[in-house]
C-alpha cells in the first residue's frame, strides 16, 4: 500500500519534485484515513491544519461563493496544497460522495520534510514561485479584460 500511495503521490504536481525516499517518509509519516460517504470532512471557514491527498473514493468540494462551481475529485487529488505550507481556512465544505480513503498530510509534516531537506525546499521554492508567476499573469490578463469589458459597457450605455 505504501508504494501504491507513494506512485499516487508522485503523479500530484507539487509532490512530483520529491524524491523516492521523501515521499516514502511522508507517506510512512502522514495518517491515513478512511471515510464514508456522507461525511464531512471539514467546512467551509474551518481552520486547516494540513492537506489531504485521495487515494480512493470522491470527495465533493462545496465553495462558499454562490458564484463557483461544486468540484468532485478522486484519487490523485491534493485538497489543500496551501494549508500544507501556512496557516488557512477552508474555502469549501468537502463532504465524501463515495467511500474514500486519504492521506492526512500535517503542516507540520511537510515544513519537517523540507527542514531535513533543504535542497528539496529550494526545488520547492522556484516550482511555487513559477506558479505564483502564472497566476498572477493570468490575474493581469483578467483584469485587462474586466477593465476593457467596463470601458464597453460604459461607452454602450
Amino acid at each position: 500500500m505504501l508504494s501504491r500511495d507513494v506512485d499516487l503521490m508522485r503523479s500530484i504536481p507539487l509532490f512530483s519534485h520529491f524524491s523516492e525516499d521523501q515521499l516514502r517518509l511522508i507517506a510512512f509519516s502522514a495518517e491515513p484515513i478512511e471515510v464514508f460517504a456522507g461525511t464531512t470532512l471539514f467546512r467551509d471557514g474551518s481552520r486547516a491544519r494540513g492537506g489531504y491527498v485521495v487515494t480512493a473514493g470522491e470527495i465533493r468540494l462545496t465553495p462558499s461563493d454562490p458564484d463557483q462551481s461544486e468540484l468532485d475529485v478522486g484519487p490523485g487529488s491534493l485538497i489543500g496544497e496551501l494549508a500544507l505550507f501556512a496557516p488557512v481556512t477552508r474555502p469549501a465544505t468537502a463532504v465524501v460522495v463515495a467511500d474514500a480513503r486519504l492521506i492526512d498530510i500535517s503542516r507540520d509534516l511537510l515544513l519537517r520534510v523540507l527542514d531535513e531537506y533543504p535542497d528539496m525546499a529550494k526545488r520547492l521554492q522556484k516550482f511555487l514561485s513559477s506558479r505564483l508567476e502564472l497566476l498572477v499573469r493570468d490575474l493581469s490578463v483578467a483584469e485587462r479584460a474586466l477593465l476593457n469589458a467596463d470601458d464597453f459597457v460604459f461607452r454602450s450605455g
